[in-house]
């Protein structure tokens, strides 16, 4: 037998095999990618709603007097409020533009995203605490004795590509 005679290189029939065992294994690659992807946006969705109740902390921090008088109290609903220098607000109207922006906030982050806030004071409002005055940075409002349950709910997507209902809630003194 002449050494030439001998067949060198692979066979049609491995060739395919060869790559059909390949594409499998590109198969569960790509499947835990989607999975990764899908993974990765949720915990996305839960740093924003992080961020997002500890920025209403923030803003309940920044009105005192509001706070005193239960004006966060209640779902966020996106609204046409204006406040700013051509149109100052008063305590009250500042808590009622926090709480559009903020749900307008949670309308661009989390999908079918809803805001609550619900706090409980531990005594009545203090007698020093008027509503008439312009916000301001010299008001001596005392600091809220009591504690806030803020709470934004929103649709997460799963495994199965259904939604399911999640939950961030911070419950703390403002």
């Amino acid at each position: 037998m002449n050494a030439y005679n001998k067949k060198q290189g692979f066979t049609l029939l491995e060739v395919l095999v060869a790559v059909l065992v390949f594409s499998f294994g590109l198969l569960g690659i790509a499947g835990m990618m989607t999975i990764s992807v899908k993974n990765n946006h949720n915990g996305y969705l839960r740093s924003q709603a992080s961020f997002l109740v500890e920025n209403m902390m923030d803003r309940m921090r920044a009105n005192p007097t509001a706070l005193w008088n239960g004006w966060y109290a209640g779902q966020a609903a996106p609204g046409t409020l204006i406040c700013d220098l051509t149109n100052p607000c008063d305590f009250q109207n500042l808590a009622a533009f926090d709480m559009q922006e903020w749900a307008n906030s949670i309308q661009v982050s989390l999908p079918n995203g809803i805001g609550t806030v619900a706090c409980v004071a531990n005594s009545a409002i203090p007698a020093g605490i008027t509503t008439a005055q312009a916000p301001s940075i010299w008001f001596p409002a005392p600091p809220y004795d009591g504690v806030c349950t803020i709470t934004v709910n929103w649709d997460e997507s799963n495994r199965e590509s259904a939604r399911d209902q999640q939950t961030m809630t911070l419950v703390g003194q403002p």
